[in-house]
């Protein structure tokens, strides 16, 4: 018979190859910045202390009231089928409810030989109908023959920059400064997983950052094209291509066959853009969908 328990601090080494190795990275970073107040709660399952099954959440604030990501729901082959997964999450509720967390929300990614058993178990469970998230691209080295590549001159007072060429720090204070609101999902200090120094790209003027592309490297061989913004005094020069196509050079150059492109519904003028210049040399498109609970 399995047990389910609440882990703390301690269990993190023994519930490792359970989960991600991003997800363990911003487990770590998040232990290291806020000991006292990590955003990470885990919920794991074991036979003769043995981990079995693993939930991790993450706890975010939202406008009106607390919610959390369910970033992981792992339970090993030889305990599927057995209600494991079930049990766990009955425990996520009741963490849930004691941290006042009104709604869960789960991202997943279609196309994939999973996708058809995490949507019958999130029917099954009670979750809402799924909605697609982002449209994601998928790219090789055939965008070299697009024609929007070539180099163009930036606006006068303008230049962009290899973003991991600037101390943190200062590109931290330098964006507050502005005092923007930018949502989560374009923050450029994000840390699923390392950042790709060579064809992150900043922009600036005088008075200070103006816009970021953001890579990360998934593999030896892909780059994720993650989070890209332009302050609204800009965003009608097409700055936001004229950095993706930087970017682009910059990868193909390096030598990496491939890249990824996620692009949210919430920025129709991006995803315009992105079926009108990146779905034409994509060799494949496919969902980011979410899906979610209530627990009033």
């Amino acid at each position: 018979m399995y047990k389910i328990k609440r882990l703390t601090s301690d269990d993190r080494l023994k519930y490792q190859p359970l989960m991600y190795q991003w997800l363990y990275l911003q487990l770590e970073q998040s232990e290291r910045n806020h000991p006292e107040h990590t955003r990470y709660v885990l919920v794991g399952a074991e036979v003769a202390d043995t981990p079995v099954g693993l939930a991790v959440l993450e706890l975010r604030e939202g406008a009106t009231a607390q919610h959390a990501i369910l970033q992981c729901l792992f339970v090993t082959k030889a305990w599927r089928r057995k209600g494991m997964a079930s049990s766990i999450m009955e425990e996520v509720r009741s963490l849930c409810l004691e941290k006042q967390v009104q709604n869960l929300g789960v991202y997943y990614y279609a196309g994939k030989s999973s996708t058809e058993t995490i949507e019958a178990w999130l029917q099954h469970e009670g979750w809402t109908q799924p909605i697609c998230e982002a449209i994601v691209f998928h790219i090789n080295s055939d965008i070299a023959r697009a024609s929007w590549l070539r180099e163009r001159p930036l606006p006068n007072g303008l230049e962009l920059f290899l973003w991991a060429d600037q101390p943190e720090k200062e590109l931290k204070r330098s964006i507050e400064s502005t005092e923007a609101i930018i949502p989560d999902f374009l923050s450029p200090f994000k840390n699923f997983a390392p950042l790709e120094p060579s064809n992150s790209l900043g922009l600036r003027s005088e008075q200070g950052i103006q816009g970021w592309s953001m890579t990360y490297r998934l593999t030896d061989d892909t780059i994720l094209y993650d989070a890209v913004y332009i302050a609204p005094e800009y965003q009608q020069v097409g700055l936001a291509f004229h950095m993706l196509a930087r970017s682009i050079r910059l990868q193909l150059e390096a030598g990496i066959p491939y890249g990824i492109f996620t692009v949210n519904r919430t920025t129709p003028v991006m995803m315009k853009l992105a079926q009108q210049w990146l779905a034409p040399y994509s060799w494949k498109t496919s969902e980011k969908r979410v899906s979610y609970l209530s627990l009033k």
